[in-house]
């Protein structure tokens, strides 16, 4: 935690993070940590290791690694319409529930910031982490090929998105019986897609299960789904080439930063849409930290 300009009762704004986060693993067993920055209001609680004191998180990047390495990734964000803060700030890391062997996670990161009277710009949260080839895991799981998921999110308020950010981190599992096979084949990836849909989420909304989150489906019925009105806001794609003959074991991480030159207009009642999808075989972990920069 820390307290800067006068502390949870001053407001400030974020203009810019960057940095590197790393991930290293002492054993070849799969490992993942998710990065918060959050900051609180009214006053700096004492501890607050749960973040239920009504934290806001403004950032999250999420790192995995499979194997006996390091795992890094750069950031370097820039934010032309300011993120809320204020001068009660945290970095909070999280390692997940698979992490089994030693490793070490460290994050060497700058936050430019500067004291706001106001900032009327809200950040929402498009995260989500979907496991293909195996049958459970994850929010939801697909062991069939060709399988993908959409998860929809109401949008409440109206407004203007100017910025998508965060990062994605799709990853093999490391081999083991317990986490599924690995990729073999020429190449395995993922695909990332997220949409902006008037009017509602409509038959997205009707897919999900009883936990809220939703049922696997063709992505060929998927891409079905979207009406023609449907604007795609940006597509992440990643591959990674396997060696004839051989097995894969690697993360596939990217940054996300899209600015919208013209913001995009949003009106209370649409709905954002992300699709994930796997390309090629074997057992996968696909997870996006993404979130939304909304201004008026």
């Amino acid at each position: 935690m820390y307290h800067v300009l006068n502390g949870a009762n001053s407001p400030a704004q974020a203009s810019a993070l960057r940095g590197t986060l790393s991930l290293k693993n002492y054993d070849p067993t799969f490992s993942e940590v998710l990065f918060l920055i959050v900051y609180w209001q009214g006053t700096c609680p004492a501890d607050d290791i749960n973040l239920t004191q009504a934290a806001g998180i403004i950032w999250s990047d999420i790192l995995k690694n499979p194997s006996q390495s390091d795992s890094t990734l750069t950031v370097n964000l820039t934010f032309p319409k300011p993120l809320p803060m204020t001068g009660c700030v945290g970095l909070y890391y999280g390692g997940g529930a698979l992490v089994q062997g030693n490793v070490t996670m460290s994050a060497d990161l700058n936050l430019t910031y500067e004291a706001a009277n106001s900032n009327p710009n809200t950040v929402l949260d498009f995260s989500g982490e979907y496991c293909f080839g195996r049958d459970g895991g994850c929010e939801n799981a697909t062991g069939i090929d060709g399988e993908g998921f959409a998860v929809p999110f109401p949008m409440q308020q109206a407004g203007h998105l100017v910025e998508l950010y965060g990062d994605i981190s799709d990853s093999t599992f490391d081999g083991t019986k317990e986490q599924g096979p690995l990729p073999t084949g020429a190449s395995w990836g993922a695909i990332n897609d997220f949409y902006l849909l008037p009017g509602g989420c409509g038959i997205f909304e009707k897919n999900l299960n009883s936990q809220g989150f939703p049922n696997p489906a063709p992505l060929s019925t998927l891409h079905h789904w979207l009406p023609h009105d449907a604007l795609h806001l940006v597509s992440v794609p990643l591959v990674d080439r396997t060696p004839p003959a051989a097995t894969t074991k690697a993360p596939l991480q990217s940054q996300v930063e899209n600015i919208f030159s013209v913001p995009v207009t949003v009106n209370a009642g649409d709905c954002v849409v992300v699709i994930y999808g796997r390309s090629g075989n074997g057992a996968t972990d696909n997870e996006t930290q993404v979130r939304a920069l909304m201004a008026p």
